[in-house]
């Protein structure tokens, strides 16, 4: 990661499934910006000690829920960035109507981040029309081989 750091001046979110402190001082360590916190991973208490912790070392969170009961532990954990992955994680199929239906479910003051299965730039302008705030694309762009092109093709 301090390599990424040193080439782009983009922020960093470490994506990996954060289940002990010591991750969250060793993202910072690495030059991070953001981390991955998991709702469906983590107990309630560890959610919010980890937004904590990570705002005491100017860290951001992206927490990322699947439905509306985890919306609820997010926000009530004090979380201001919430992403809603797509993905249905016991079958891999992806809808982005999951972040769609979602996005009533987050007030305007918390950043809305739509996760997995955007692949076209209309599916970022549907997204965008749904009151999506941000997106995060990781397989759409890992499979291409002309990653600056598909970025351009995609609008971002």
């Amino acid at each position: 990661m301090p390599q990424v750091g040193q080439t782009v001046k983009l922020p960093l979110l470490r994506k990996d499934f954060t289940v002990a402190p010591y991750m969250i001082y060793q993202a910072r360590l690495l030059g991070a910006s953001a981390i991955l916190l998991i709702v469906a991973i983590l107990t309630d208490e560890q959610l919010r000690d980890y937004l904590a912790l990570a705002e005491q070392l100017g860290l951001s969170a992206l927490v990322e829920a699947h439905d509306a009961k985890e919306i609820k532990q997010a926000l009530t954990a004090g979380a201001r960035i919430i992403g809603v992955n797509n993905r249905n994680l016991k079958d891999f199929s992806v809808n982005l109507q999951n972040s769609i239906q979602l996005r009533q479910q987050v007030p305007a003051d918390v950043l809305f981040v739509a996760e997995s299965g955007i692949r076209t730039a209309a599916d970022i302008a549907q997204l965008k029309t749904a009151g999506v705030d941000a997106v995060l694309i990781g397989e759409t762009l890992m499979r291409a081989t002309n990653k600056a092109a598909k970025l351009q093709e995609l609008g971002v």
